[in-house]
């Protein structure tokens, strides 16, 4: 794990303003909409600890996915989605050679995710909050807060599969209305391929040990720096090419040692 003396400081501290502001052996959706103004500054502030999120023993279970749930649950779906989406292709166009043009719809689907990705992240996740709104500091925390928070919580890494179930469903029936129906099951199956992917990719960044020099090794630094010294840029996490776009890239200087994982 790469961490900038800063980052390292506030990790590994306390601030006294925000030391004792909530009871870690209490559910924590319920303290945090009492911490107003202090929310915003507070949550940015990582501890290395679990958290838990509900009193009740089924609503947390739904809280927590671990890493292998994604595949299991995503894979059959989106194949089905292909196979299906193929035959639709099939059926409205009457193109008896399908293979190129829903290899490509699938390649649109996964470039389509990675801005919904960024937007996602950025304009939702990273939503500004006021203190005065209890409902969107619990909306927040919930969605991402509390992996600011706990960023080194295993369980809370990717997200839980009905959640992304619902939230996959709205995406689709607003973007839906922009494609031509032939390729809408294609252009879904490469969007919840390209979100398999990002799920994988960041459960990787926080526990995972690239080789140095790679792609993956570079995600990792320019993550790191995203939850640690720079929270309102570095979007991006399966991809940078949209914090280019939009101007909220991270600048990582030259490391002149390899990072120690």
């Amino acid at each position: 794990m790469y961490l900038s003396s800063a980052a390292t400081f506030l990790f590994n501290s306390c601030s006294s303003q925000y030391c004792n502001l909530v009871d870690w052996n209490k559910p924590m959706l319920r303290q945090v909409a009492s911490l107003r103004d202090k929310y915003s500054d507070w949550v940015v502030l990582p501890v290395d600890r679990k958290l838990r999120l509900f009193e009740n023993p089924i609503l947390e279970s739904l809280t927590i996915t671990p890493w292998y749930v994604v595949p299991i649950v995503w894979i059959p779906i989106i194949t089905y989605f292909i196979y299906m989406g193929i035959n639709k292709y099939v059926e409205l166009t009457k193109d008896k050679s399908p293979t190129v043009p829903s290899i490509l719809c699938i390649a649109g689907g996964i470039i389509l995710w990675t801005l919904l990705e960024y937007s996602l992240h950025r304009w939702i996740f990273h939503m500004k909050i006021s203190g005065k709104s209890k409902i969107l500091i619990y909306i927040h925390f919930a969605i991402h807060g509390l992996h600011h928070k706990v960023p080194f919580d295993p369980r809370r890494l990717v997200f839980p599969p009905l959640p992304a179930a619902l939230i996959a469903y709205a995406l689709y029936y607003l973007v839906a209305s922009f494609l031509p129906e032939y390729c809408r099951l294609l252009v879904l199956a490469g969007g919840l391929t390209g979100y398999v992917i990002y799920d994988m990719i960041h459960f990787y960044l926080h526990y995972g040990a690239p080789k140095e020099n790679t792609y993956l090794y570079h995600l990792k630094r320019y993550h790191n720096h995203h939850h640690f010294d720079h929270h309102d840029n570095g979007y991006g996490i399966s991809s940078m090419a949209w914090d280019k776009v939009f101007g909220t890239t991270i600048s990582l200087r030259k490391l002149n040692f390899g990072i120690k994982w």
